[in-house]
């Protein structure tokens, strides 16, 4: 079985914090995980809204009976919540709202997180590229998941809202199965490294194509 990962050192941790970042290179490291952090936060309501925007626009409604079966299976997943077929069941309507309400925090948290070197014009520009991408998988499947966990912890750390010790505990992944938090193995850890480092050459690519 795979160890769980011992992390960071305090000492390396702590020139991902900006106003620690005393040379070049912890700078640019530094810049380079907070746009991580803040292109994994946008992103995730972009992919929703979008999604929800395509279930508005074909028109889809759910049947009972296939909500009856979801919900049961569901249920069995994660016996701590149970879901009844009601909560599954929406129309299109509810598609157009629920697209709104995510449009509004998308466009919130792209004014909420301008700056260092973060600028709202390419992050939208990257959330478009991303979404109609075939690539980019699993940053797709998680920026709503565990990966938007890592980004609040580890964008609080860095603008130090946190300290090192909160950081270490609130860094991991959450199960929806078991409702418990447990440390990244390394392999993981490596996946998320590699998987944020390619969002933010995007990023940086598409940076320099654009007119600011």
């Amino acid at each position: 079985m795979e160890k769980k990962i011992s992390y960071f050192t305090e000492e390396t941790m702590k020139h991902l914090i900006l106003k620690n970042a005393t040379r070049d290179r912890w700078l640019f490291r530094s810049l380079k995980a907070m746009i991580a952090c803040k292109l994994t936060l946008v992103y995730g309501p972009y992919h929703m809204m979008s999604d929800l925007q395509s279930l508005a626009a074909s028109g889809f409604q759910d049947t009972y009976e296939h909500a009856e079966i979801l919900a049961s299976f569901l249920t069995e997943l994660v016996p701590s919540h149970p879901t009844t077929p009601s909560e599954l069941m929406e129309t299109v309507d509810d598609y157009c709202n629920e697209a709104i309400e995510k449009y509004k925090e998308y466009k919130h948290l792209l004014e909420l997180l301008e700056g260092d070197c973060f600028y709202p014009k390419v992050a939208e520009k990257f959330c478009k590229k991303v979404y109609k991408a075939r690539k980019y998988y699993t940053f797709k499947a998680f920026a709503n998941l565990n990966y938007s966990i890592y980004a609040q912890v580890l964008l609080l750390y860095q603008i130090s809202k946190i300290d090192y010790k909160t950081f270490i505990d609130q860094f991991q992944e959450y199960s929806l199965f078991s409702q418990k938090r447990k440390p990244l193995t390394l392999s993981e850890l490596k996946l998320y490294i590699k998987t944020l480092s390619n969002v933010v050459d995007l990023y940086f690519t598409l940076l320099g194509k654009t007119k600011l």
